[in-house]
């Protein structure tokens, strides 16, 4: 596999992440307005079956994006492979420095390891609060309730 292929892998690889996590936050909408509008007044089994469906979901977007992360850690080594060769171009020397922990910072932390910690701790923490607000948050009705009332006719 040529740089080329391999840079053009490791963009894709981030518009796949891309979407990945815009597809989270529209499953999560989703999610949310349905416990808002019919699961949060229902019965433990219906908000289990929701829960579990939810989790189903995320389950499968999580295997997903594990199976992604595989790739790009191929990828990266890929790249690593034509640097020993001293073929690496600029761009593929900037994009194996994103990946590599020779950061700004100097703490061992690469940028694509700080955006997997942000994507796996965020989805952690999601998950977390989609439990509470099944089945411990009191789902109230409205506040303000609307009703149709019929005009007294002129």
């Amino acid at each position: 596999m040529s740089e080329g292929e391999v840079v053009e892998q490791l963009v894709e690889f981030t518009n796949i992440l891309m979407v990945a996590v815009s597809l989270i936050f529209s499953i999560v909408s989703a999610y949310i307005v349905a416990l808002n509008y019919f699961i949060g007044s229902a019965n433990f089994l219906a908000r289990l079956g929701s829960f579990l469906f939810i989790t189903l979901i995320l389950g499968l977007l999580v295997a997903t994006m594990m199976g992604a992360q595989s790739t790009h850690v191929g990828l990266i080594a890929r790249l690593r492979e034509i640097d020993a060769a001293g073929d690496l171009s600029a761009a593929g020397r900037a994009i194996l420095a994103n990946a590599t922990s020779a950061d700004v910072r100097g703490d061992g932390f690469s940028i694509d390891s700080a955006i997997r910690t942000f994507v796996w701790v965020g989805l952690a923490f999601v998950y977390l609060a989609l439990a509470y607000l099944t089945f411990l948050h009191r789902w109230t009705p409205d506040a303000i309730p609307v009703s149709i009332e019929q005009r007294p006719a002129r």
